[in-house]
């Protein structure tokens, strides 16, 4: 896009249903065309929402999804064409993102569960890409159930079936940092027994977590940790954890 003064702000809130001037929906604002150029032809080229995420992603599931999708796709396959209040009627090609669940992205779940489909080939929800079945002829969704923001503690334990050997080179990685986090690890400190991977591992990584979160730490150590909200603190063995 051409430099300069923006005379228009596009945005749709299609979960609401409804098409304006700017947009609410994640508070995304997005240039439409700049003075003098009126012509050029809009393209919006990814958009969605995700379906999945982590306690402290607040609004990310499938109902939000599966609402925000079928709006989108019945406004943009409209005939005639909705357009924009400031161009109506205009024809506006979108690309839905995204078509797959990338389950190997690394970062916040936010990251892996954006897609139509899932990593194993199975639909998120049931959706109709041509626009001729109406929202509301849909089977029901499951109820949104983290539309607020979570309130309380988390921790970040040890991810069912993770890799052993990765496990023990995570933990090694997080614990040889010199920065404290492993401390109540050390032979005869308080979290030392049991002896176990999964016990380590997981107040390692709820410790460096809980010490680094606010410097963009998140609890997923390549696929070998998630999110709790159970303390797995045990005996004298106070896990450190992050507070929502």
């Amino acid at each position: 896009m051409a430099r300069g003064h923006v005379s228009d702000t596009c945005r749709a809130s299609v979960v609401q249903n409804q098409v304006s001037d700017t947009c609410i929906g994640y508070q995304c604002k997005c240039p439409c065309f700049p003075v003098g150029h009126q012509t050029i032809r809009l393209m919006l080229t990814e958009t969605g929402w995700l379906h999945a995420g982590d306690f402290d992603q607040p609004g990310a599931n499938i109902y939000n999804a599966a609402t925000y999708n079928r709006n989108l796709i019945q406004k943009f396959t409209a005939d005639p064409p909705v357009g924009t209040p400031a161009r109506p009627n205009a024809v506006i090609p979108i690309f839905i993102f995204s078509l797959f669940d990338e389950n190997q992205k690394s970062g916040p779940g936010t990251e892996r569960n954006w897609g139509l489909v899932s990593s194993d080939g199975r639909p998120t929800y049931e959706i109709d890409l041509s626009g001729k079945t109406g929202v509301t002829e849909y089977g029901p969704l499951p109820a949104a159930r983290n539309n607020r923001p979570y309130k309380g503690n988390l921790w970040c334990v040890v991810a069912r079936g993770a890799n052993s050997s990765q496990l023990e080179q995570a933990i090694s990685l997080v614990c040889n940092q010199a920065n404290g986090t492993c401390n109540a690890l050390v032979p005869g400190k308080e979290c030392y027994a049991p002896i176990s991977p999964t016990w380590h591992g997981s107040y390692a990584f709820s410790s460096y977590w809980a010490k680094f979160r606010n410097e963009g730490a998140n609890c997923y150590f390549n696929g070998l940790a998630k999110q709790s909200t159970r303390n797995p603190s045990r005996g004298s063995c106070e896990f450190p954890s992050v507070t929502l």
